[in-house]
């Protein structure tokens, strides 16, 4: 899915204009042998994740980033570090299963 908030389109655009949490509700992708990739801002992450959850996405098919949360990289400076997982050096790229169990952060 492509798209850009509203306001950012060009005549050209091909693509959907909207926030990504009610475009992909209003796209409604099927779940069933799907997964879901999420990146972006963190805040477009926050509040895409449980718009997938609802269309029926499992949380062990939604994977997402923590990357934006790294400093130095190598687990040595310990700001990247949720619950017993360092996000640069488990991650940073984490299930929503996963992030879960680590009790999640706010994105």
């Amino acid at each position: 899915m492509t798209t850009v908030d509203p306001g950012g389109e060009t005549p050209e655009w091909q693509g959907k204009v909207g926030l990504v949490p009610a475009v992909l509700e209003e796209m409604a992708p099927r779940s069933a042998g799907a997964v879901a990739l999420v990146g972006g801002p963190p805040v477009m992450i926050k509040f895409t994740l449980p718009v997938l959850e609802r269309l029926g996405f499992a949380p062990a098919d939604i994977f997402t980033t923590l990357e934006n949360r790294m400093k130095c990289g190598v687990g040595h400076c310990g700001r990247c570090n949720v619950g017993s997982k360092y996000v640069c050096r488990d991650g940073p790229v984490f299930t929503l299963e996963q992030l879960h169990e680590m009790q999640t952060v706010d994105m």
